[in-house]
């Protein structure tokens, strides 16, 4: 290759140039090197790696805090410092590397020494960052605790790392028993008070370490009674003039069985039901107290649900219940406003309030109102006062026309045929109330496919006779009201001429109205003569949606075929003689009118027309 180069550049040295006579030409040495470099061979590219990164070791390091002083294990937290080690193997670019679930609470993150850029993704917290090479995080978190069958532990998930250790410490100088799930070598050692647990995990899935203290002589002798445990849930429903609760007792029973229950209510609430596997009877006392009586010793977990209510007053006292004869007790409350009333909770005694989606799924889903308050409790006497202000309702809409689609047809003697079809949804009005054009003669009605008469209304008008909609989905669904009536009026003019015609007024809003006036052949219509509170259009701005004569099931039949059975006189469905069903012969010039959002108002066009007798 240099031999090439040489002999190139010789070659150029002696070639001709194109500008100079002599053929010499003069070469830098910067560019005889620019040139030979090159003509060398290039390199081959380094290799990508086949992933963006790497954890090659977690070290968990974490101890038990106890919030409370004297307290239970369970009313602490795990508090912990994680060091991950690893390298980041992408050469330009940034990298989203996943350290630490956030079922967690952290606390801080470093990485070699200086704060981490952390976002949330995916359940995790994830450190971003565009460096390359090895680094260490150093992550301060801290996690809650579960109890369950006398054990205390915590459970989070973990970011996948080429090797994982664990070390947890729990103060106490009494025997402890610790488990680590998965552990491989797991070894336990004491220094004074303390007490800590050692050991390589898999690491994939989860950190979980669970322990549990050991019984003292004394309690190893009452281990050979029933030890009880109870969270109970309650929801207590405001609505007018009575508080309605249900406590879900969730009991946990140790050692041997019990059949006997309590529970203690205020000495004011009427009980409505007591419900339980194998419950014998139950009988409340005049202290309030429910004693339940099982036909079978429960062990392990029971069920018992209380149903019970309270008159309300002004300022009242949330109505909780006592769990009697148990260990340990921890209540959930939860509150909801069934009607327009406002809830203003005062300051709480032997109970803390929470923040409404602290409170258990299984209590939330009781009911499909909202929850506006919540506590929680750790047992013994719970006193919340509660002050409910109540507020007129405001009138709600019952009845509603969709979709009103009209059509006029006005004949050359000056009178006019008008048919309207309605698409209603009606939740309990009894009638349709449509006042009229002066001089018009019903001469058809339809309420959903059926004939119907309809009455006269006071100060004019008529009533059309409703049936209730059907609920589907949660939704009201709609069903077709027609009407048809005709009007008499003057001859059309010969020659100028202005002619208004006009639509009933209903006292149910209209989404939308949609009106199609049919005008004789041998008049024409003004274009600039329309006029009226119904905009001309050239065109609908949609099909017209109207149900079908058959839309409303066989609930809403029902409704119809028992009003006609037991409503007397004119307003009847189907009373006496079956109306005739009348059809509109539609012909003519075709003009289109809409309006959207058509309140109690009247409807009108009016315009100029041209007509010459033939």
């Amino acid at each position: 290759m240099i031999l090439l180069l040489l002999s190139m550049a010789s070659m150029a040295l002696a070639s001709p140039s194109l500008n100079s006579p002599g053929g010499e030409v003069t070469l830098p040495w910067n560019d005889f090197q620019t040139l030979y470099q090159k003509g060398l061979a290039p390199e081959k590219p380094p290799e990508k790696a086949p992933l963006d990164y790497t954890l090659d070791r977690a070290s968990y390091t974490g101890r038990l805090v106890n919030s409370r002083p004297g307290g239970d294990d369970e009313d602490g937290y795990g508090l912990f410092k994680l060091t991950l080690r690893g390298s980041v193997h992408k050469d330009k670019g940034w990298v989203t590397i996943p350290l630490l679930s956030t079922s967690a609470a952290l606390r801080s993150a470093k990485v070699d020494g200086r704060d981490a850029a952390i976002f949330l993704r995916d359940g995790f917290y994830t450190l971003v960052t565009n460096r390359t090479g090895p680094f260490t995080a150093e992550i301060e978190f801290s996690t809650g605790l579960f109890t369950a069958d006398g054990e205390t532990g915590l459970s989070l998930p973990m970011a996948p790392s080429g090797a994982t250790e664990v070390t947890f410490t729990v103060e106490g100088d009494d025997a402890i028993d610790f488990e680590i799930a998965g552990a491989r070598g797991q070894t336990a050692s004491a220094l004074g008070k303390s007490r800590t647990v050692t050991a390589a995990i898999p690491s994939l899935g989860s950190l979980a370490v669970s322990w549990q203290r050991a019984l003292p002589e004394v309690e190893k002798e009452a281990a050979k009674l029933p030890r009880v445990y109870a969270e109970t849930n309650v929801l207590i429903g405001v609505s007018e003039g009575v508080m309605q609760g249900t406590a879900r007792v969730n009991y946990t029973v140790l050692h041997k069985g019990v059949d006997t229950l309590r529970v203690q209510l205020p000495t004011d609430v009427t009980v409505l039901d007591v419900q339980g596997p194998g419950i014998r009877d139950w009988a409340q006392s005049a202290d309030g107290t429910i004693t339940v009586k099982l036909n079978y010793d429960a062990l392990g977990a029971y069920l018992l649900s209380v149903d019970y209510e309270r008159p309300l007053t002004g300022n009242a006292i949330l109505p909780t219940p006592k769990v009697l004869d148990v260990a340990r007790e921890k209540t959930w409350i939860g509150v909801d406003a069934r009607s327009a009333l406002e809830l203003v909770s005062g300051e709480a005694t032997g109970a803390v309030p929470v923040d409404v989606r602290e409170l258990p799924a299984s209590l939330v889903g009781q009911t499909d109102y909202p929850v506006l308050l919540a506590w929680k409790a750790r047992g013994g006497d719970v006193k919340i006062p509660l002050e409910v202000k109540s507020h007129p309702d405001v009138d709600m809409l019952v009845t509603l026309v969709d979709t009103a689609v009209a059509d006029t047809l006005v004949t050359p003697d000056g009178r006019r045929m008008t048919r309207v079809r309605y698409g209603v949804r009606n939740n309990r009005r009894q009638f349709l109330r449509l006042s009229l054009p002066e001089g018009a003669e019903v001469w058809s009605a339809s309420v959903a496919g059926r004939g119907v008469k309809v009455a006269a209304g006071e100060g004019g008008g008529v009533l059309v006779p409703l049936v209730r909609s059907d609920a589907s989905g949660g939704a009201l669904t709609g069903f077709l009201v027609e009407l048809i009536y005709v009007e008499n009026g003057a001859p059309l003019a010969d020659g100028r001429g202005e002619l208004r015609v006009d639509l009933p007024r209903a006292d149910a809003p209209t989404s939308q109205l949609q009106w199609t006036v049919y005008f004789p052949e041998n008049a024409k219509v003004q274009k600039k003569g329309h006029e009226g509170t119904v905009r001309q259009v050239p065109y609908f701005s949609s099909a017209p949606q109207l149900p079908s004569d058959a839309t409303v099931g066989p609930q809403a039949q029902g409704n119809a075929q028992r009003a006609a059975q037991n409503q007397e006189g004119a307003g009847a469905l189907g009373q006496g003689v079956e109306p005739v069903r009348v059809e509109l012969p539609l012909a003519g010039q075709v003009h289109t009118y809409e309006k959207m959002l058509v309140l109690d108002e009247p409807l009108w066009v009016s315009f100029g027309y041209v007509r010459h007798e033939r």
